[in-house]
C-alpha cells in the first residue's frame, strides 16, 4: 500500500469482530454481514395458548413447542399452525420436570422415588428409542448440547458432575464441577460452551462454569428484592432465563429474569399474577416460552423497546490498535462507525490512548485476562478513566428502516501510539433497536492539510484547532466521494455491477438484451459479450449467446442450419463432378408458373410479391433452434428468447424456435448427451410410475406441518 493512502483497522466480518470485547451484545447476521446490536427485549403482553395447567416446555429441532398439562396430555404447537395438537403423553412424560430436545428426539428422566433412568423418545411418534439406567447415580436435571448429545446433572459420592451421552446411549464425557456443594437445575449455552447451575439451600445462587472451572456466581436474592427462584431455562445458545417471585414484603410479583452468557442482566419480564407460579421456561432466538396455570405463554422478541421497559444498551471495545511513527508526527485520523441509529436511540464513540509502557501494560493486562468475563473486562477498561477522552455522541433520527449511515468521530488530535475504541448503542423505551454494521479506525497517509499553504499546516499540531476540525469535516465528505469514484470500476465489471448498471452496460456495448433476464443470465451475457459480438450472424455467435443464457453440460439446446450442414446437390456433368451425399435436393414447386404442354389447370399460380422462385427458397436461410426447458422455464423465457435469438441470425435467414424435452437432444454417441440413469425414485404425483409409487411406512407424520394419520397406508 502506498504511504499516501489512508489505512484503517476495519471491523466488519465475524473474525474481525471476534477480536473485540462485548457486553450485553447480540451478534447476528443478515444479508449485509455481521450485525452488532443490543439484545431485543420481549414484547408484552404474552400470547396465551390455553391448557389445563402446563409444565415442562421444550422447543424441538423442528421448531415445534411441546408442553404437558395436568390431564396427562402433550400439547404440540407447530410453526405452521396457530392451534396446538393434543396427544396422550407416554407414562414417562407424566412426571417429567424437564424435557430436553436433541437432533435425535426428546430426553426425559424417569423414576419418581429414585430418578436414575434416562429415556429417549421419537419427537414425532413418541416411540421410546433408548433407555439408560445407572443404579448408583441420581439424575437431577437434563440439558442439551444443541446437537446430538444430552448432558445429565448427577450427584455421585457427594460430587456433582455433568455426564454426556450420545444418541446411542454411550457415555462420552464426564465433567466434574469443582467447588459445587449443591445443585438443583442447570442449562448449557452452546455458543459460549458454558454451564449455568442453580444451587439449592437457604441462599440460592447462579454459578457459571466453563467446563470444570467456576467463572463467577450471582446470588439470586440480590437479583431482585428478596427474589425466590422457581425454575431455570435457556434458549440453548446465549441467553439464560430464571423465573421466580419477589419477597412478599416487596409485593411478591412474578418475573422472568434474562441474562446473557456473561451473566449480565438483559431485563426482567413481568408475569400476570393469574399465571403464577411459572413452572417451566425455555426459548429460541425469536421467543421466550413459559408455562403457568393457564397454559403456555409466548413472549415474542420485539423490534422496539416496549413502553414501560427500561432502556437497552450494548458496548464493544476494540483490541489495542497501533499507529506507526511518521516524520510529520501524524498518527491517527478519525473513527468511522457505519450504523443505523433511529429516533430515540444514541450512538456513543469514545477512545482511550496510551503511549507509556505502564499505560500500555495496564490495558493489555485487562484485555488478556481470560479469567475475567468479557463484560467484566469491558467494565474494568472503562474504569481506567484517566486514559479515556470525552465521548462523541450522536442522537438518532429517522425511521427504523432507514439505510445505515457513517458517523465519524475525530482522532487527529491524538499523538499517542496506541488507542482503544469503545462504541455503545442505546435505545430508550418505545424506540427501535439500533445496529452497528462496520467500524473503521483510520490512521493517515496523505490528508487535505498537505494541500494548504505551509503557514496553515502548523495548525495540525495544535490541540482543538478550528481549522483542523473544519478540514476534518471536509475530509469526511471528500473521502466518501473518493471512495465512490474509486469504486466506479466495479460498476462496469459484470461480476460486481448491480442489476441497473448491467442494463446500461448491455445497451452500451450492443449485445442482445432484455430487462427480464435473470441477474445470473445478465452477468453471463455481458461476460461473454466479446465472443457474442465478434461472431454475430454466425452459428458460433448464436451458440455463444445460448451458452450464456442456458449454461450447463450437456447442452440444453441444438442449432440446425440445413443449408450450412448439408449444402445443395449438384448434378455432375462434363464440366463439374457434382456433390456427395447427404445433400439437399431442391427444385421448383409443383405450381411453378410454366406455360407448356405439361401445365395443369388449377395448379398454376403467379409468385407472391418479392418471392424468388429459384427452387431452393424454402430451404435456404432457415435456422432452427431447439431448446430443452421445463414448463416454468418456458413460461419465463418465451416472452424474450425468440427476439434475442433473432438478433443473432443473418437478415436473410429465418429463425424457427422449438421447445423440446431433454430426451429429444440425446444421441447414441458418447458426446455428453447420452446418460445412464437409475430407476426413478418411488413417489406419488402426476408423473408417478405404476408399481413403484407408495407411501413411506415410517414415520407416519408426513412432515412437521402436515396432517397426522392414525393408520398406516400400505
Amino acid at each position: 500500500m502506498s504511504t499516501n493512502q489512508l489505512r484503517s483497522y476495519r471491523f466488519k466480518s465475524r473474525a474481525q469482530w471476534d477480536t473485540c470485547q462485548f457486553a450485553q451484545t447480540d451478534r447476528s447476521s443478515d444479508a449485509t454481514g455481521e450485525v452488532i446490536r443490543p439484545f431485543p427485549p420481549f414484547a408484552r403482553p404474552a400470547t396465551l395458548f390455553e391448557s389445563r395447567g402446563a409444565y415442562g416446555p421444550v422447543v424441538t429441532r423442528a421448531g415445534e413447542i411441546i408442553w404437558l398439562d395436568d390431564d396427562r396430555q402433550l400439547h404440540r404447537l407447530s410453526p405452521c399452525h396457530d392451534i396446538p395438537e393434543v396427544i396422550i403423553a407416554p407414562e414417562a412424560f407424566v412426571h417429567a420436570s424437564r424435557i430436553v430436545a436433541t437432533s435425535q428426539g426428546l430426553w426425559v428422566i424417569t423414576g419418581t422415588t429414585t430418578p436414575n433412568t434416562l429415556e429417549l423418545y421419537d419427537s414425532s411418534s413418541f416411540t421410546r428409542l433408548l433407555t439408560i439406567t445407572l443404579p448408583q447415580i441420581r439424575f437431577a436435571d437434563l440439558a442439551s448440547d444443541g446437537r446430538d448429545s444430552v448432558f445429565a446433572l448427577v450427584e455421585e459420592n457427594n460430587v456433582w458432575k455433568a455426564l454426556s451421552f450420545d444418541h446411542a446411549g454411550h457415555l462420552t464425557q464426564s465433567i466434574e464441577f469443582q467447588g459445587l456443594s449443591s445443585a438443583e437445575q442447570f442449562v448449557f449455552l452452546k455458543n459460549s460452551q458454558r454451564f449455568v447451575i442453580l444451587t439449592s439451600g437457604p441462599h440460592p445462587a447462579l454459578e457459571w462454569y466453563a467446563t470444570t472451572t467456576r467463572i463467577f456466581s450471582r446470588v439470586v436474592a440480590g437479583l431482585r428484592p428478596c427474589f425466590c427462584p422457581h425454575v431455570l431455562g435457556s434458549d440453548s445458545r446465549e441467553r439464560v432465563f430464571l423465573a421466580g417471585r419477589d419477597g412478599v414484603e416487596f409485593g411478591g410479583g412474578e418475573y422472568i429474569l434474562t441474562f446473557d452468557s456473561e451473566g449480565d442482566s438483559l431485563g426482567d419480564v413481568p408475569v400476570d399474577p393469574v399465571d403464577a407460579p411459572i413452572t417451566g421456561v425455555t426459548g429460541n432466538r425469536d421467543s421466550l416460552f413459559a408455562t403457568g396455570k393457564r397454559g403456555l405463554l409466548q413472549f415474542a422478541a420485539a423490534d422496539a423497546v416496549p413502553e414501560g421497559a427500561g432502556p437497552v444498551r450494548c458496548t464493544l471495545i476494540t483490541p489495542l490498535l497501533f499507529s506507526p511513527d511518521r516524520e510529520d508526527r501524524r498518527r491517527w485520523l478519525r473513527i468511522e462507525a457505519k450504523a443505523r441509529v433511529p429516533e430515540g436511540t444514541t450512538l456513543e464513540i469514545a477512545y482511550a490512548s496510551a503511549d507509556t509502557n505502564d499505560d500500555i501494560k495496564r490495558l493489555n493486562d485487562i484485555l488478556n485476562d481470560t479469567k475475567l468475563s468479557q463484560s467484566y473486562r469491558v467494565e474494568k477498561l472503562l474504569g481506567e478513566t484517566d486514559l479515556w477522552q470525552p465521548p462523541t455522541i450522536f442522537a438518532g433520527s429517522g425511521a427504523e428502516t432507514q439505510a445505515p449511515k457513517t458517523f465519524p468521530a475525530k482522532l487527529f488530535d491524538e499523538h499517542d501510539r496506541y488507542v482503544l475504541v469503545s462504541v455503545s448503542l442505546t435505545a430508550a423505551s418505545g424506540a427501535p433497536l439500533p445496529a452497528l454494521y462496520e467500524l473503521d479506525v483510520l490512521y493517515p497517509g496523505r490528508t487535505l492539510m498537505e494541500n494548504l499553504p505551509a503557514i496553515y499546516q502548523i495548525e495540525e499540531t495544535k490541540p482543538d484547532s478550528f481549522l483542523r476540525a473544519l478540514v476534518g469535516v471536509l475530509e469526511t465528505t471528500t473521502q466518501d466521494i473518493d471512495n465512490r469514484i474509486g469504486a466506479m470500476g466495479s460498476l462496469i465489471n459484470p461480476q460486481t455491477a448491480p442489476a441497473a448498471w448491467l442494463d446500461f452496460i448491455a445497451r452500451w456495448i450492443g449485445v442482445p438484451w432484455d430487462d427480464a433476464l435473470t441477474l445470473i443470465q445478465k452477468r453471463a451475457v455481458i461476460t461473454n459479450a466479446p465472443a457474442i459480438a465478434k461472431a454475430r450472424g454466425t452459428r458460433a455467435g448464436l451458440e455463444a449467446l445460448l451458452e450464456a443464457l442456458i449454461p450447463g453440460s450437456p447442452r440444453r439446446f441444438r442449432v440446425k442450419d440445413a443449408t450450412a450442414d448439408f449444402g445443395f446437390a449438384v448434378v455432375g456433368g462434363d464440366s463439374c463432378a457434382g456433390s456427395t451425399l447427404p445433400a439437399l435436393l431442391g427444385g421448383f414447386t409443383r405450381w411453378h408458373p410454366l406455360l407448356n404442354s405439361n401445365a395443369k389447370l388449377g395448379w398454376l399460380r403467379l409468385p407472391c410479391a418479392n418471392q424468388l422462385e429459384d427452387g431452393v427458397w424454402q430451404l435456404a436461410g432457415r435456422v432452427r433452434v431447439e431448446v430443452a426447458a421445463t414448463r416454468a422455464e418456458r413460461k419465463a423465457w418465451e416472452p424474450w428468447l425468440p427476439a434475442l435469438l433473432a438478433e443473432m441470425v443473418p437478415l436473410t435467414a429465418r429463425l424457427e424456435l422449438r421447445w423440446v424435452t431433454a430426451r429429444a437432444l440425446r444421441t447414441n454417441r458418447l458426446d455428453g448427451t447420452l446418460t445412464l440413469e437409475s430407476a426413478p425414485e418411488p413417489h406419488l404425483g402426476t408423473d408417478a410410475i405404476t408399481g413403484l409409487a407408495r407411501l413411506p411406512e415410517a414415520p407416519i407424520r408426513l412432515s412437521a406441518c402436515g396432517e397426522v394419520t392414525g393408520t398406516r397406508l400400505r
